[in-house]
């Protein structure tokens, strides 16, 4: 098996080369004080004991509960003295330089992530910091945050203070670029959000390197799921070619906003405070309890009346993965796979669709409860 690129790299730093030195430094001084001091000297009865020696040597600790006698001894004791000063400064100035440099490529966002499960944020806008603000008071169920973008260095690290608790990590570059986008361990990410970018000079083209990011991520891998804000509706189909998993057109419900200041007052007014972080109220998501699958939406009802009888339970979500045809026919279709295709696609079936959440307002008191099912409930903040 080929050693890694890590492995490498580890192989060729300075504290590899050190350990190595200690190593067989150690194999033959040891080696070198037992020939000399056995048989003249009764401290020294095995390999081991000259093995000891030299590593309290080298240390400058010097128990002295062994102590070379002959001339030969002692000459390789002063010596052994002198390299275990040198040696330390090198080890010692070996950690620290390993240390000062990861904490520069991590101010400079240069460092590999480790991360596993955790929530990759491309870009970054007017808006980024209260998705961030939100995230940080929410519960979660991923590892990290990392964010990519071209912020100047002391903003990243103000950012990186204030939301200490979402332990953010930060990858500079652009987000369209697969080697970036590794760095960020993309491959192991279980959300990204990608937003028009104002941190590098291209906002006229944020659509255009929000579709690219898009098909990078899901291509370094298929099952993240991404979330995409864009400017032009006209790039929603796109978008939507490009398998992203949700879509937020900018302004798109400005419209009815401000037609439902005139024709329906009120329904703007509960709207802004139901997305008010400073709101006594909040809308919440959460798992159909084992309970409960397999009974009624009715069941449901009685279950969150029980719980918190102030809540008002609004419907139901599902989280389904449609049938994906093409996969079942393989990638080299025959004449007679391709007519199957195209008759399915002309019903309206067969295309590829990534996993889609679909939402039941108020469904039907006997709707039957599944596993993939999650409800919405509008509660009180919890003090």
């Amino acid at each position: 098996m080929r050693p890694t690129t890590q492995q490498n790299a580890w192989r060729h730093s300075g504290a590899f080369k050190a350990a190595l030195f200690i190593f067989f430094g150690t194999i033959v001084s040891a080696w070198l004080i037992f020939v000399l001091e056995n048989g003249h000297n009764g401290q020294f009865r095995s390999f081991w004991d000259g093995v000891w020696w030299t590593l309290v040597t080298i240390s400058t600790v010097g128990y002295g509960d062994l102590v070379p006698s002959t001339a030969g001894g002692k000459t390789l004791a002063v010596l052994m003295m002198l390299f275990g000063v040198a040696l330390l400064s090198v080890i010692t100035a070996t950690i620290s330089s390993q240390f000062v440099t990861q904490k520069l490529k991590e101010g400079k966002g240069l460092q590999e992530i480790k991360f596993k499960d955790h929530l990759i944020f491309c870009g970054w806008n007017r808006q980024s910091e209260e998705i961030l603000d939100i995230l940080q008071k929410r519960p979660r169920d991923y590892s990290g945050v990392v964010l990519i973008n071209q912020l100047p260095e002391e903003t990243i690290l103000e950012i990186l203070d204030r939301f200490a608790s979402l332990n953010v990590k930060f990858v500079r570059g652009d987000f369209t670029k697969e080697v970036v986008l590794n760095r960020a361990g993309v491959q192991k990410a279980r959300v990204a959000i990608v937003v028009p970018d104002e941190s590098a000079p291209m906002l006229q083209k944020s659509d255009e390197r929000t579709l690219l990011a898009t098909l990078s991520i899901k291509t370094l891998n298929p099952k993240i799921r991404v979330i995409v804000r864009i400017l032009d509706r006209e790039n929603y189909p796109h978008l939507s070619k490009a398998k992203a998993d949700e879509i937020i057109v900018s302004d798109a419900f400005t419209g009815h906003l401000i037609a439902n200041h005139v024709v329906a007052p009120g329904i703007p007014q509960l709207l802004e405070q139901l997305f008010t972080e400073d709101s006594d109220v909040q809308l919440n998501q959460y798992p159909v309890p084992d309970e409960l699958v397999g009974r009624t939406y009715a069941d449901l009802q009685d279950f969150c009346r029980q719980k918190d009888a102030q809540s008002i339970l609004l419907g139901v979500g599902e989280e389904r993965e449609q049938f994906d045809l093409s996969a079942l026919l393989g990638s080299d279709y025959s004449y007679l796979d391709e007519f199957i295709m195209r008759k399915f696609q002309e019903a309206g079936k067969g295309k590829r669709e990534e996993k889609r959440i679909k939402i039941h307002l108020a469904p039907s008191s006997d709707t039957k409860l599944t596993k993939s099912h999650f409800y919405l409930i509008l509660e009180r903040k919890k003090s």
